[in-house]
């Protein structure tokens, strides 16, 4: 499982990369300077990566715990905490992903 959960990080600087191209091309191709002012704090793609980060971080210790509690090291509640913490963050990144997809589907049925 941790291998699967590592194995995400370089997908999330890949998403990064592709969504700070994409900033940076509707940016350059005449959004205008109120959309270039808006995106002087974190871009959508910084945030999504911060939230993917975030996302494998917690699965790992939630993980981690549950090995933990198996070879008797944690306590039973600290255990339940940290893999309903990663269950609640799996839950997270299934709904983005739904969107995603969505919004992704519902941009490529547009007519141009």
């Amino acid at each position: 499982m941790l291998n699967a959960i590592s194995a995400l990080a370089p997908v999330a600087s890949q998403v990064t990369q592709g969504l700070q191209g994409l900033g940076a091309a509707g940016v350059g191709s005449g959004l205008g300077a109120a959309a270039a002012s808006a995106n002087q704090g974190a871009d959508f793609g910084s945030v999504f990566a911060g939230v993917a980060q975030n996302f494998v971080d917690n699965l790992a210790q939630g993980e981690a715990q549950a090995v933990a509690g198996v070879q008797g090291k944690a306590a039973v509640q600290d255990v339940v905490q940290a893999v309903m913490s990663a269950e609640q963050s799996l839950q997270l990144a299934m709904a983005m992903r739904d969107k995603v997809v969505a919004a992704y589907q519902e941009f490529i049925h547009m007519a141009i």
